[in-house]
């Protein structure tokens, strides 16, 4: 039986095996037992003790406080009988035979799978937790030491969370060490997974938003992919793929690469859209191939916004290579430089420098594309290098980058800029196909995407029709017309259309998650919220709209308070959402919040009417299942 135990984690505590505290009268003694017993049955210099916790003092005078603390522990430890502490002119040891040291049993028990939960219940908090007036040197030391064994707990957590048994022991240690550090995303993650395992996934979902609120808060940063990921596997009930994956690897059955904005090194701002408008191009170009992952460039677009290390960039979007590149405006030329990195080394793969007439530029992404499919597959052959629709001059491409970044936008005039800039850009170039396809599609999101008049989706379809004409080879073209038939009602067309637009580009995240929509309509609804995921992998910092057709997709397969959630993500909703969200808790009998979302729907829409809703993506019985809903909520008609 153990003579007596020494406490370090979460304070100080010095008791006999009955109980009894075993004082020690000066802080100053404690520190150095708590330094002895860490570092015991070895032997530790006398003038390393003596600076460490006197170092202010003289050399003699700190000798002489060393003496005489080693005295007190000496008589503290003969109470029970034990002389642990042995010394001579030059050295100091503490032996720990019969001495229960927490800290040291602690990481013992953590390093086995059996005895995890019995590592958990010792850490009570941080080393030496309470314990104040320290000299400097002593702290130099105890930090670290610190954030060592803090580190070693969460790791616990985390090991423990992959059981598919929830543990209170560890949840107990999981909100601990996030009320020393709540912006520890591992120790959420943790957590999140124990509450799925309890049979408790609204309390994981909540703990989510509060890790979320704490980052924008403190570090006006969003979560990470691993916690998105999770998140989103939790939301559509495959939290088994979460506790699968705690680390995001790179794609492994192929090269994984995400292509980041350009650098305008010249300043100029008329660039500015080229550069971004150039690793859109190179984008498109590489996700043709079946044989590459390629991150969407909306998220790539955000985390380089936010990152600058290379490592931590691909750590963050999960691939292995990323694209960087820059232009600078020499005259009425442009030299574009591009590099292709391994993520994970930041070592350069492979890189060139393009000297072209500003007027050329918009054929150098095809050019790079070529190269980097060459460099990450060697022995591909050139005939696979497809080759770009013909593309448009400069004036009409930065008339439509223009165009994509007013489209969608919440500014009051935004899409109706929009539609004006596309129509701009096949003024000048009739043949442009994508302007001509976007243009019929900006025409649907200004009037208010499947409440759109008859006379608009017609117009629409005429337009994204004539540009499968000038160009049947471009995915993008094919999914705006699918879309658009789509809000026409014609389901059979849009899916041909998506299904064509997946072909030409299996990496294109919008008509992934856009067939994810459909699968669900054909009935498909696991398939449907899966396709959804694998689309928001591919674009895991995606554009809101991806939790527009998530929610949807979830409220068709009735899921209602999962699907809240997602509608929820949407910051500044529309009345639509609003709506939306007010029949998912008129379903669930929450008429209060009903009621509420009802209200605030119709302060954004006050003619608002179910009878006039159109609601021809969805099949009759849902569309019914919908007006039913919003009717309990007590919208009108």
């Amino acid at each position: 039986m153990d003579a007596c135990s020494l406490s370090l984690l979460g304070g100080f505590a010095l008791r006999s095996p009955d109980g009894r505290e075993l004082a020690l009268t000066t802080r100053k003694d404690r520190l150095l037992l708590a330094y002895l017993a860490l570092n015991a049955d070895r032997p530790l210099a006398r003038d390393r003790l003596a600076g460490l916790l006197w170092g202010d003092r003289g050399e003699t005078q700190a000798r002489d406080s060393l003496r005489q603390s080693l005295a007190a522990l000496r008589q503290a430890f003969r109470q029970v009988e034990l002389d642990p502490v042995t010394s001579d002119r030059d050295s100091v040891s503490f032996g720990s035979n019969d001495i229960a040291i927490d800290a040291i049993a602690f990481e013992r028990l953590a390093a086995g799978a059996s005895t995890r939960s019995q590592a958990a219940a010792l850490y009570r908090g941080a080393l030496l937790e309470g314990i104040d007036g320290m000299t400097p040197e002593f702290e130099t030391w105890l930090g670290p030491e610190r954030e060592r064994l803090a580190s070693i707990a969460v790791s616990l957590v985390e090991q423990i969370a992959q059981s598919p048994a929830a543990s209170e022991t560890a949840m107990c240690l999981a909100r601990q060490l996030l009320a020393r550090d709540p912006l520890c995303e591992p120790v959420y993650r943790a957590l999140m997974r124990q509450h799925v395992s309890g049979g408790d996934r609204a309390a994981a979902l909540k703990l989510y938003a509060t890790c979320r609120d704490a980052l924008k808060r403190e570090l006006d940063a969003a979560p990470d992919l691993q916690t998105e990921s999770l998140y989103r596997d939790i939301l559509t009930d495959r939290p088994a793929l979460g506790a699968a994956a705690e680390h995001i690897e790179p794609a492994a059955d192929r090269p994984s690469i995400a292509v980041l904005p350009f650098s305008n090194l010249s300043r100029d701002a008329d660039l500015d859209h080229l550069c971004e408008g150039l690793a859109e191009d190179i984008i498109t170009g590489l996700g043709r191939f079946h044989m590459l992952f390629v991150i969407d460039r909306y998220s790539s677009s955000m985390i380089a916004k936010q990152e600058t290390d290379i490592a931590a960039i691909g750590k963050r979007l999960g691939v292995a290579h990323l694209v960087q590149g820059s232009l600078q405006r020499q005259g009425d030329r442009v030299r574009v430089t591009v590099r292709l990195l391994d993520a994970m080394t930041r070592a350069q793969v492979w890189g060139e420098a393009y000297d072209h007439p500003l007027s050329d530029l918009v054929n150098i992404p095809d050019k790079i594309t070529s190269a980097v499919i060459s460099t990450l597959h060697a022995r591909v052959e050139s005939a696979l290098i497809e080759q770009s629709r013909r593309k448009p001059r400069l004036a009409v491409y930065e008339c439509f980058l223009r165009g994509l970044k007013h489209l969608r936008g919440y500014g009051p005039d935004d899409n109706k800029r929009a539609v004006d800039l596309f129509q701009e850009a096949i003024d000048l170039d009739p043949d442009y196909a994508l302007a001509r396809a976007y243009r019929g599609f900006a025409d649907v999101v200004l009037h208010g995407y499947s409440d759109a008049p008859d006379e608009i989706l017609d117009q629409a379809l005429a337009l994204a029709t004539s540009a499968i004409e000038i160009d049947d080879g471009d995915g993008r073209c094919h999914f705006l017309l699918g879309v658009i038939q789509r809000y026409r009602g014609d389901t059979d067309s849009a899916e041909w259309h998506y299904q064509r637009a997946l072909a030409l580009n299996p990496n294109d995240a919008n008509v992934v998650v856009a067939s994810g929509r459909l699968l669900a309509y054909r009935g498909h609804l696991e398939e449907g919220i899966d396709r959804v995921r694998q689309g928001m992998r591919l674009n895991p910092y995606h554009p809101e709209w991806y939790w527009v057709n998530l929610g949807s997709v979830l409220y068709e397969a009735g899921k209602y308070a999962d699907a809240v959630e997602a509608f929820g993500r949407i910051t500044g909703p529309g009345y639509w959402i609003h709506c939306r969200i007010a029949g998912c808790y008129a379903q669930l009998g929450r008429m209060k919040e009903a009621n509420e979302a009802a209200a605030n729907a119709l302060r954004l829409r006050p003619d608002f009417s179910v009878a006039k809703l159109r609601l021809r993506e969805c099949q009759p019985a849902v569309a019914e299942r919908i007006r039913d809903g919003l009717r309990k909520a007590g919208l009108p008609g």
